[in-house]
């Protein structure tokens, strides 16, 4: 009887450590998916305030008067 409890001693312990490392390769892949997704948030992030500046530029170009088309074509060569 003693040797049967100590081959279901073993048994465990061999279940318990494949439990462990299984829990352990679980958790690296999460942590590794969740940085990624951290990563991409703070990019996507950084991009939005980005296209906020280029939306707020204002050129200097803006500020030129433009002559009509019909006086464009009367004094173009």
């Amino acid at each position: 009887q003693l040797v049967a409890l100590k081959k279901l001693n073993r048994l465990e312990k061999v279940r318990t450590r494949a439990g462990r490392d299984a829990l352990h390769k679980e958790k690296q892949r999460v942590d590794s998916t969740h940085l990624l997704l951290q990563n991409l948030l703070y990019e996507a992030d950084h991009l939005n305030k980005e296209v906020t500046k280029c939306l707020q530029f204002k050129s200097k170009d803006e500020e030129i008067e433009l002559i009509s088309l019909e006086n464009f074509y009367k004094e173009a060569p």
